[in-house]
């Protein structure tokens, strides 16, 4: 869809990057639709995996052309990070309009 700005994909931070995610990440690549990651359930983690999570993902998204370099980690249950991500929605349909 010409109108789809941004594509959010989540990705458990517990576990990180799974061969679906690979397969979803090509999907995007090849349609040249943008995507940025969003890591999930940060509060159920340490910090420090949380970084190495970050790191990793950051890593492998280096290699995909369409994806967005900035990623988000959030928690529903804590909130953090939400502001994050509405802030980088509303700027997205800034950028747009």
């Amino acid at each position: 869809r010409a109108s789809l700005a941004r594509v959010y994909v989540l990705i458990d931070a517990r576990h990180g990057l799974k061969d679906v995610d690979f397969e979803v990440f090509k999907t995007l690549d090849r349609a040249a639709v943008s995507y940025q990651i969003v890591l999930t359930k940060a509060d159920q983690v340490k910090a420090s995996e949380l970084e190495a999570c970050r790191a990793k993902t950051a890593e492998v998204l280096a290699k995909h052309p369409a994806a967005f370099p900035e990623i988000l980690a959030t928690s529903s249950r804590s909130g953090a990070g939400m502001p994050e991500l509405r802030a980088a929605m509303v700027r997205l349909l800034e950028e747009r309009s």
